[in-house]
């Protein structure tokens, strides 16, 4: 392949922390790209300063001032301006080792054009660009046909979107991300895409997952799973035909649904307000989950007179120790 044939995206906002390290990290690719597309989500800081700076010296960056609607809507204008054949996804405060493009391209280039998009393993980096070697990997391990897995079977694609390079007409074939998600929104196209294209992935950890103040795996555990699980729901919704029978993930759902809800139970609003977000959900298999407020309320605390019974049977043992 020629360098013509690879655009980038770095979607940002108020990025101006790490988008100068972003675009060092496209620059210094052995594999040269053809633009560099810069759509900011309309930042109130001096990211747009950092890339002025860039573009005086790279003709090939293009700066997007976007405004503010989400990570979705600003990759989708990336793509808009985009015209190359392969695209590949940069979040503005992760990075790249220099042989990614040249490694993926490889891979598709062996896959043939069954290959619909390739995937890296990845790292984590602290706020300094330093390695962080004690948080947990998903390292990459199916190739090929990965849709159910994906869609079912909790799958991750390894390095989120920083990791992916996607073939042009299978994107738009699939569809472009969903604005309406703002948690999942890569996973709902990673299934979509999986849906009609094969994947590959390069077993090299070439993408750098930083983790910051601001970051994704900073925000509070309980709030994010409360949310995401809301925003899965809205995923399943579009393959409803093909799950919609399948009790097991019926069944996984309500139990996950449950034990997102004992933590709320110091505020029992909260975990009503949350019942009624399935219940009022445009997905059918949502409002399936659970059969009326009874129902939930029932599942909720059986879980809560098991765990106290769990409790209990383990205070007599170590007593009669």
């Amino acid at each position: 392949m020629k360098s013509s044939e690879v655009d980038v995206i770095i979607p940002v906002f108020n990025g101006e922390r790490f988008l100068a390290e972003a675009l060092r990290s496209v620059q210094q690719q052995t594999f040269p790209v053809a633009q560099i597309i810069i759509a900011d989500d309309g930042s109130t800081d001096g990211t747009r300063q950092v890339a002025a700076g860039f573009m005086a010296n790279d003709e090939r960056i293009t700066y997007l001032k976007l405004p503010h609607a989400g990570v979705s809507a600003a990759r989708n204008a990336g793509i808009a301006a985009s015209s190359a054949p392969f695209i590949a996804f940069l979040d503005a405060d992760d990075i790249w080792l220099p042989e990614k493009l040249e490694l993926q391209i490889q891979a598709f280039e062996q896959g043939g054009p069954e290959i619909g998009f390739v995937h890296s393993s990845y790292f984590y980096i602290n706020q300094h660009g330093e390695s962080i070697p004690d948080m947990l990997i998903f390292e990459p391990k199916q190739r090929g046909d990965i849709f159910m897995p994906l869609l079912l079977e909790g799958y991750v694609l390894s390095g989120s979107a920083s990791s992916v390079m996607v073939r042009r007409e299978v994107l738009d074939k699939a569809g472009h991300f969903d604005e309406r998600l703002f948690h999942g929104e890569d996973w709902d196209l990673w299934i979509r895409l999986a849906r009609i294209s094969k994947v590959d992935f390069t077993p090299e950890a070439v993408v750098g997952i930083r983790v910051h103040d601001q970051s994704a795996q900073r925000r509070p555990q309980a709030d994010r799973e409360i949310q995401f699980f809301n925003q899965q729901l809205l995923v399943y919704a579009k393959w409803e035909e093909l799950i919609e029978h399948d009790h097991r993930l019926k069944e996984s759902l309500r139990n996950r649904a449950c034990n997102l809800a004992l933590p709320l139970l110091r505020r029992p609003w909260r975990a009503q307000h949350f019942y009624r977000q399935m219940a009022a959900s445009e997905s059918r298999l949502a409002r399936s989950i659970f059969s009326g407020p009874a129902h939930f309320w029932s599942n909720i605390f059986l879980r809560v007179l098991r765990y106290i019974w769990w409790r209990t049977k383990r205070w007599v043992g170590m007593n009669d120790q």
